[in-house]
Protein backbone atom coordinates (compact mmCIF):
# COMPACT_ATOMS: atom_id res chain seq x y z
CA UNK A 1 0.00 0.00 0.00
CA UNK A 2 1.24 3.28 -1.11
CA UNK A 3 1.75 6.36 1.45
CA UNK A 4 -1.10 8.14 -0.24
CA UNK A 5 -3.24 4.91 -0.14
CA UNK A 6 -2.55 4.44 3.97
CA UNK A 7 -3.80 8.76 4.17
CA UNK A 8 -6.74 8.19 1.86
CA UNK A 9 -7.70 5.01 4.45
CA UNK A 10 -7.00 7.05 7.16
CA UNK A 11 -9.39 9.89 5.87
CA UNK A 12 -11.88 7.58 5.02
CA UNK A 13 -11.90 6.51 8.48
CA UNK A 14 -12.66 9.75 10.40
CA UNK A 15 -8.96 10.02 11.88
CA UNK A 16 -8.48 13.76 10.19
CA UNK A 17 -5.89 16.39 10.96
CA UNK A 18 -6.44 20.12 11.34
CA UNK A 19 -3.94 21.08 8.71
CA UNK A 20 -3.47 19.50 5.36
CA UNK A 21 -0.62 20.30 2.92
CA UNK A 22 -1.33 18.49 -0.50
CA UNK A 23 0.83 19.57 -2.69
CA UNK A 24 2.40 18.47 -6.41
CA UNK A 25 0.92 19.02 -10.02
CA UNK A 26 -1.48 15.34 -10.47
CA UNK A 27 -4.99 16.99 -10.57
CA UNK A 28 -6.15 13.54 -10.38
CA UNK A 29 -4.55 12.64 -7.47
CA UNK A 30 -5.35 15.93 -5.45
CA UNK A 31 -9.20 15.71 -6.75
CA UNK A 32 -8.87 11.81 -5.14
CA UNK A 33 -8.17 13.57 -2.17
CA UNK A 34 -10.63 16.75 -2.21
CA UNK A 35 -13.04 14.34 -2.24
CA UNK A 36 -12.19 11.72 0.10
CA UNK A 37 -11.91 14.53 2.61
CA UNK A 38 -15.64 16.07 1.62
CA UNK A 39 -17.14 12.57 1.93
CA UNK A 40 -15.98 12.18 5.25
CA UNK A 41 -16.38 14.94 7.07
CA UNK A 42 -19.54 16.70 5.76
CA UNK A 43 -20.74 13.60 4.13
CA UNK A 44 -23.87 13.87 2.17
CA UNK A 45 -24.43 17.19 3.57
CA UNK A 46 -22.26 18.90 1.38
CA UNK A 47 -23.87 22.82 1.90
CA UNK A 48 -22.09 26.56 1.91
CA UNK A 49 -22.87 26.67 5.52
CA UNK A 50 -19.57 24.62 6.85
CA UNK A 51 -17.97 24.30 3.79
CA UNK A 52 -15.75 27.02 1.87
CA UNK A 53 -12.97 27.51 -1.19
CA UNK A 54 -10.83 30.75 -0.82
CA UNK A 55 -8.85 31.26 -3.89
CA UNK A 56 -5.67 33.53 -3.26
CA UNK A 57 -5.21 34.80 -6.38
CA UNK A 58 -8.49 36.47 -5.91
CA UNK A 59 -9.11 36.44 -2.19
CA UNK A 60 -7.15 37.37 1.38
CA UNK A 61 -6.02 34.79 3.67
CA UNK A 62 -7.47 36.51 6.18
CA UNK A 63 -10.74 36.23 4.79
CA UNK A 64 -10.87 32.02 4.96
CA UNK A 65 -8.85 32.43 8.57
CA UNK A 66 -11.90 34.19 10.10
CA UNK A 67 -14.23 31.85 8.48
CA UNK A 68 -12.01 29.09 9.86
CA UNK A 69 -12.55 30.47 13.19
CA UNK A 70 -15.89 30.68 13.39
CA UNK A 71 -17.85 27.69 15.07
CA UNK A 72 -19.65 25.00 12.59
CA UNK A 73 -23.53 25.50 12.02
CA UNK A 74 -24.89 22.18 13.21
CA UNK A 75 -22.20 20.31 12.54
CA UNK A 76 -18.83 18.91 14.13
CA UNK A 77 -16.19 20.34 11.58
CA UNK A 78 -15.60 22.86 9.30
CA UNK A 79 -14.06 21.89 6.10
CA UNK A 80 -11.93 25.15 4.01
CA UNK A 81 -9.72 24.71 0.97
CA UNK A 82 -7.23 27.21 0.14
CA UNK A 83 -5.99 27.28 -3.86
CA UNK A 84 -3.41 28.84 -5.37
CA UNK A 85 -0.97 29.63 -2.34
CA UNK A 86 1.42 31.22 -4.25
CA UNK A 87 2.61 32.93 -1.28
CA UNK A 88 4.29 29.41 -0.08
CA UNK A 89 6.46 29.55 -3.65
CA UNK A 90 8.98 31.97 -4.68
CA UNK A 91 6.85 33.44 -7.15
CA UNK A 92 5.40 37.05 -6.68
CA UNK A 93 1.96 38.36 -7.50
CA UNK A 94 1.66 42.15 -8.66
CA UNK A 95 -2.12 41.73 -9.32
CA UNK A 96 -2.99 39.31 -6.05
CA UNK A 97 -4.58 40.75 -3.02
CA UNK A 98 -2.51 41.51 -0.02
CA UNK A 99 -2.36 38.55 2.41
CA UNK A 100 -1.75 38.95 6.31
CA UNK A 101 0.95 36.45 6.75
CA UNK A 102 1.55 36.67 10.49
CA UNK A 103 -2.07 36.23 10.75
CA UNK A 104 -1.89 32.86 8.96
CA UNK A 105 1.44 32.11 10.79
CA UNK A 106 -0.49 32.67 13.60
CA UNK A 107 -3.05 30.78 13.02
CA UNK A 108 -0.87 27.06 12.14
CA UNK A 109 0.40 27.26 15.88
CA UNK A 110 -2.40 26.95 17.19
CA UNK A 111 -5.29 25.81 15.04
CA UNK A 112 -9.07 25.77 16.81
CA UNK A 113 -10.00 21.81 16.86
CA UNK A 114 -13.62 22.72 14.93
CA UNK A 115 -11.88 22.95 11.15
CA UNK A 116 -10.17 21.25 8.63
CA UNK A 117 -7.72 23.69 6.92
CA UNK A 118 -6.58 22.43 3.57
CA UNK A 119 -4.10 24.13 1.06
CA UNK A 120 -3.87 22.47 -2.21
CA UNK A 121 -0.37 23.69 -3.45
CA UNK A 122 -0.36 22.53 -7.39
CA UNK A 123 3.38 23.57 -7.21
CA UNK A 124 6.67 21.24 -8.18
CA UNK A 125 8.79 22.46 -4.94
CA UNK A 126 7.60 25.33 -2.67
CA UNK A 127 9.79 27.68 -1.18
CA UNK A 128 11.34 26.09 2.08
CA UNK A 129 13.43 29.45 2.78
CA UNK A 130 10.83 31.22 3.72
CA UNK A 131 9.39 31.41 7.72
CA UNK A 132 5.36 30.51 6.50
CA UNK A 133 6.12 27.65 5.09
CA UNK A 134 8.51 25.90 7.69
CA UNK A 135 5.69 26.16 9.87
CA UNK A 136 3.27 25.25 7.50
CA UNK A 137 5.42 22.15 6.59
CA UNK A 138 5.83 21.32 10.59
CA UNK A 139 2.19 22.01 11.45
CA UNK A 140 0.65 20.35 8.50
CA UNK A 141 -0.11 16.58 7.52
CA UNK A 142 1.44 16.93 3.97
CA UNK A 143 0.25 14.70 1.07
CA UNK A 144 2.19 14.57 -1.81
CA UNK A 145 0.32 14.72 -5.16
CA UNK A 146 3.17 14.19 -7.51
CA UNK A 147 3.08 12.79 -10.84
CA UNK A 148 3.85 9.02 -10.90
CA UNK A 149 5.23 6.28 -13.41
CA UNK A 150 3.85 4.54 -16.31
CA UNK A 151 3.09 1.01 -14.07
CA UNK A 152 1.11 3.25 -11.58
CA UNK A 153 -0.78 4.83 -14.32
CA UNK A 154 -1.87 1.58 -15.92
CA UNK A 155 -2.77 0.12 -11.95
CA UNK A 156 -5.20 3.07 -12.17
CA UNK A 157 -6.57 2.47 -15.03
CA UNK A 158 -7.43 -0.86 -14.57
CA UNK A 159 -8.29 -0.68 -11.08
CA UNK A 160 -10.84 2.10 -12.32
CA UNK A 161 -12.08 -0.48 -15.17
CA UNK A 162 -12.18 -3.39 -13.12
CA UNK A 163 -14.33 -1.39 -10.34
CA UNK A 164 -16.84 -0.31 -13.25
CA UNK A 165 -17.29 -3.76 -14.97
CA UNK A 166 -15.13 -2.81 -17.51
CA UNK A 167 -11.84 -4.39 -19.53
CA UNK A 168 -9.19 -3.39 -21.60
CA UNK A 169 -6.77 -4.66 -23.81
CA UNK A 170 -3.02 -4.46 -22.92
CA UNK A 171 -2.73 -2.76 -26.53
CA UNK A 172 -5.45 -0.53 -26.07
CA UNK A 173 -3.82 0.50 -22.74
CA UNK A 174 -0.50 0.96 -23.89
CA UNK A 175 -2.12 3.24 -26.77
CA UNK A 176 -4.08 5.19 -24.47
CA UNK A 177 -1.23 6.03 -22.23
CA UNK A 178 0.74 7.49 -25.42
CA UNK A 179 -1.64 9.50 -26.94
CA UNK A 180 -1.81 11.10 -23.35
CA UNK A 181 1.91 11.44 -23.03
CA UNK A 182 1.62 9.15 -19.54
CA UNK A 183 -0.21 12.00 -17.87
CA UNK A 184 -3.15 10.16 -15.66
CA UNK A 185 -5.36 13.04 -14.77
CA UNK A 186 -5.62 12.68 -19.07
CA UNK A 187 -5.15 9.24 -18.83
CA UNK A 188 -8.03 8.73 -16.68
CA UNK A 189 -10.01 11.62 -18.57
CA UNK A 190 -9.83 9.69 -21.76
CA UNK A 191 -10.77 6.65 -20.01
CA UNK A 192 -14.15 8.22 -19.64
CA UNK A 193 -15.10 9.05 -22.80
CA UNK A 194 -14.33 5.11 -24.11
CA UNK A 195 -16.21 3.69 -21.24
CA UNK A 196 -19.45 5.73 -22.86
CA UNK A 197 -18.72 4.50 -26.12
CA UNK A 198 -18.35 0.77 -24.82
CA UNK A 199 -21.07 0.98 -22.41
CA UNK A 200 -22.82 -2.01 -23.83
CA UNK A 201 -19.92 -4.40 -24.73
CA UNK A 202 -18.18 -3.19 -21.72
CA UNK A 203 -14.70 -3.64 -23.43
CA UNK A 204 -12.38 -1.14 -24.43
CA UNK A 205 -10.35 -2.18 -27.68
CA UNK A 206 -6.85 -0.46 -29.61
CA UNK A 207 -8.79 0.62 -32.50
CA UNK A 208 -11.71 2.74 -29.91
CA UNK A 209 -8.67 3.95 -28.57
CA UNK A 210 -7.16 5.26 -31.71
CA UNK A 211 -10.34 6.67 -33.14
CA UNK A 212 -11.27 8.45 -29.96
CA UNK A 213 -8.27 9.54 -28.53
CA UNK A 214 -6.70 12.69 -29.90
CA UNK A 215 -3.06 12.88 -30.79
CA UNK A 216 -1.56 15.76 -29.27
CA UNK A 217 0.39 18.43 -31.47
CA UNK A 218 3.77 17.05 -30.33
CA UNK A 219 3.12 13.38 -31.47
CA UNK A 220 1.54 15.15 -34.81
CA UNK A 221 5.17 16.37 -35.16
CA UNK A 222 6.64 13.16 -34.54
CA UNK A 223 4.75 11.18 -37.25
CA UNK A 224 5.31 14.06 -39.76
CA UNK A 225 9.23 13.86 -38.83
CA UNK A 226 9.13 10.18 -39.42
CA UNK A 227 7.47 10.99 -42.66
CA UNK A 228 10.04 13.54 -43.82
CA UNK A 229 12.91 11.14 -43.10
CA UNK A 230 11.42 8.21 -45.01
CA UNK A 231 10.36 10.34 -47.73
CA UNK A 232 7.03 10.02 -47.69
CA UNK A 233 6.02 13.51 -49.95
CA UNK A 234 2.37 13.66 -50.33
CA UNK A 235 2.33 11.78 -46.84
CA UNK A 236 4.34 14.55 -45.15
CA UNK A 237 2.45 17.26 -47.31
CA UNK A 238 -0.94 15.79 -46.36
CA UNK A 239 -0.21 15.68 -42.30
CA UNK A 240 1.25 19.42 -42.60
CA UNK A 241 -2.21 20.58 -44.13
CA UNK A 242 -4.20 18.72 -41.79
CA UNK A 243 -2.46 20.41 -38.83
CA UNK A 244 -2.78 23.99 -40.57
CA UNK A 245 -6.83 23.23 -41.07
CA UNK A 246 -6.97 22.60 -37.56
CA UNK A 247 -5.53 26.23 -36.91
CA UNK A 248 -2.09 24.91 -35.71
CA UNK A 249 0.77 27.91 -35.95
CA UNK A 250 3.05 26.94 -38.56
CA UNK A 251 5.75 29.23 -36.26
CA UNK A 252 5.38 26.45 -33.45
CA UNK A 253 5.34 23.39 -35.64
CA UNK A 254 8.70 24.24 -37.33
CA UNK A 255 9.93 24.85 -33.40
CA UNK A 256 8.72 21.90 -32.21
CA UNK A 257 10.02 19.69 -35.82
CA UNK A 258 13.54 21.55 -34.88
CA UNK A 259 13.62 20.28 -31.27
CA UNK A 260 12.36 16.29 -31.88
CA UNK A 261 15.53 16.77 -34.71
CA UNK A 262 17.87 18.39 -32.14
CA UNK A 263 16.92 15.56 -29.39
CA UNK A 264 17.34 12.80 -32.32
CA UNK A 265 20.56 14.19 -33.05
CA UNK A 266 21.75 14.57 -29.33
CA UNK A 267 20.55 10.94 -28.39
CA UNK A 268 23.05 9.57 -31.70
CA UNK A 269 25.81 11.19 -30.47
CA UNK A 270 25.69 10.18 -26.71
CA UNK A 271 24.90 7.20 -27.66
CA UNK A 272 27.74 6.77 -29.91
CA UNK A 273 29.88 7.63 -26.69
CA UNK A 274 28.99 4.99 -24.64
CA UNK A 275 25.95 6.09 -22.93
CA UNK A 276 22.95 4.37 -21.91
CA UNK A 277 19.20 5.26 -22.06
CA UNK A 278 18.73 6.39 -18.43
CA UNK A 279 22.00 8.71 -18.74
CA UNK A 280 20.73 10.23 -21.45
CA UNK A 281 17.47 10.95 -20.02
CA UNK A 282 19.72 12.54 -17.11
CA UNK A 283 22.02 15.01 -19.25
CA UNK A 284 19.37 16.14 -21.55
CA UNK A 285 16.89 16.38 -18.87
CA UNK A 286 13.57 15.20 -20.80
CA UNK A 287 11.09 12.05 -20.03
CA UNK A 288 12.80 8.54 -19.97
CA UNK A 289 10.09 7.64 -22.79
CA UNK A 290 11.23 10.46 -25.07
CA UNK A 291 14.56 8.96 -24.70
CA UNK A 292 13.50 5.45 -25.66
CA UNK A 293 11.69 6.70 -28.90
CA UNK A 294 14.44 8.65 -29.72
CA UNK A 295 16.69 5.87 -29.62
CA UNK A 296 14.99 3.38 -31.86
CA UNK A 297 14.49 6.16 -34.35
CA UNK A 298 17.78 7.34 -34.59
CA UNK A 299 19.42 4.16 -35.48
CA UNK A 300 17.56 4.13 -38.62
CA UNK A 301 19.31 7.86 -40.05
CA UNK A 302 22.81 8.53 -40.36
CA UNK A 303 24.04 11.48 -38.17
CA UNK A 304 24.54 13.73 -41.25
CA UNK A 305 20.96 13.09 -42.25
CA UNK A 306 19.57 14.37 -39.00
CA UNK A 307 21.69 17.09 -38.58
CA UNK A 308 20.62 18.63 -42.59
CA UNK A 309 17.23 18.49 -41.38
CA UNK A 310 17.89 20.06 -38.17
CA UNK A 311 20.23 23.03 -40.10
CA UNK A 312 17.54 23.52 -42.75
CA UNK A 313 14.66 23.68 -40.32
CA UNK A 314 16.40 26.24 -38.36
CA UNK A 315 16.74 28.45 -41.48
CA UNK A 316 13.33 28.33 -42.25
CA UNK A 317 12.30 29.35 -38.98
CA UNK A 318 15.18 32.23 -39.55
CA UNK A 319 13.44 33.38 -42.79
CA UNK A 320 10.50 33.01 -41.45
CA UNK A 321 11.48 35.40 -37.97
CA UNK A 322 13.21 37.76 -39.97
CA UNK A 323 10.27 38.76 -42.33
CA UNK A 324 11.78 37.19 -45.50
CA UNK A 325 9.16 33.98 -45.75
CA UNK A 326 5.36 33.13 -45.50
CA UNK A 327 5.34 31.46 -42.38
CA UNK A 328 2.79 28.59 -43.99
CA UNK A 329 5.17 27.86 -46.94
CA UNK A 330 7.97 27.03 -45.17
CA UNK A 331 7.49 23.59 -43.60
CA UNK A 332 6.12 22.43 -47.21
CA UNK A 333 8.83 23.77 -49.06
CA UNK A 334 11.12 22.06 -46.70
CA UNK A 335 9.51 18.90 -46.84
CA UNK A 336 9.93 18.71 -50.84
CA UNK A 337 13.45 20.14 -50.44
CA UNK A 338 14.79 17.93 -48.38
CA UNK A 339 13.25 15.05 -49.65
CA UNK A 340 14.63 16.12 -53.23
CA UNK A 341 17.97 16.72 -51.97
CA UNK A 342 18.68 13.12 -50.07
CA UNK A 343 17.68 10.30 -52.15
CA UNK A 344 19.30 7.82 -50.38
CA UNK A 345 17.86 8.97 -46.46
CA UNK A 346 17.57 5.70 -44.68
CA UNK A 347 20.84 3.20 -43.73
CA UNK A 348 21.51 0.41 -45.50
CA UNK A 349 21.61 -1.64 -41.74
Amino acid sequence: MSELDKQLKKIKQGNHSLIYLIQGTEQYLSEKVKIALMDSILGNDVTDLNFGQFDMREVTIDAALQEAETFPFFGDQRLLFIQNPYFLTGKISSSGPDHDIDYLEQYLLNPPDFTVLVFLAPYEKLDKRKKLTKILLKQAEIINVDPIGEKEIKSFVQTDCKSKQFSIDNLALDELLILTDRNLSKSMKELEKLMIFHQEDRHIELATVRELVPKTLEQNIFELNDLVLNKKVQQSVELYQDLLIQKEDPIKIIALMIGQFRLLLQVKILKKKGYQQADIAKILKVHPFRVKLALQKERMFEQKTLSKAHHELIDADFLIKSGQANPEMQVELFILKFSDQNPELQKNS
